[in-house]
């Protein structure tokens, strides 16, 4: 069975805006479960110890994936800053 934790740091970013936690995790259990579907497939793997980044509405997530597990951890949230024209 997947699942998707966080560290105290991801959790306290993640639950200052409202629903923002569940999206994040819906996000990379989606990615997550890819992962695993590809791995079925190939004979290369994710290192568990490289943090990848994903867009959730307007943050920046970064977790990492541990696929012998079938984990993922979310690590960390900012918000985007808007590109000054």
């Amino acid at each position: 069975m997947t699942q998707v934790s966080f560290t105290v740091d991801a959790d306290m970013a993640l639950l200052r805006t409202a629903g923002l936690r569940a999206e994040v995790e819906r996000a990379v259990l989606d990615v997550l479960e890819a992962a695993l579907e590809v791995r079925k497939l190939a004979t290369g793997n994710v290192r568990n110890d490289v943090r990848l980044i994903i867009r959730v509405g307007s943050h920046l997530v970064s977790y990492s994936l541990d696929l012998e597990r079938q984990s993922a951890t979310i690590w960390g949230a900012e918000p985007m800053r808007r590109a000054v024209a």
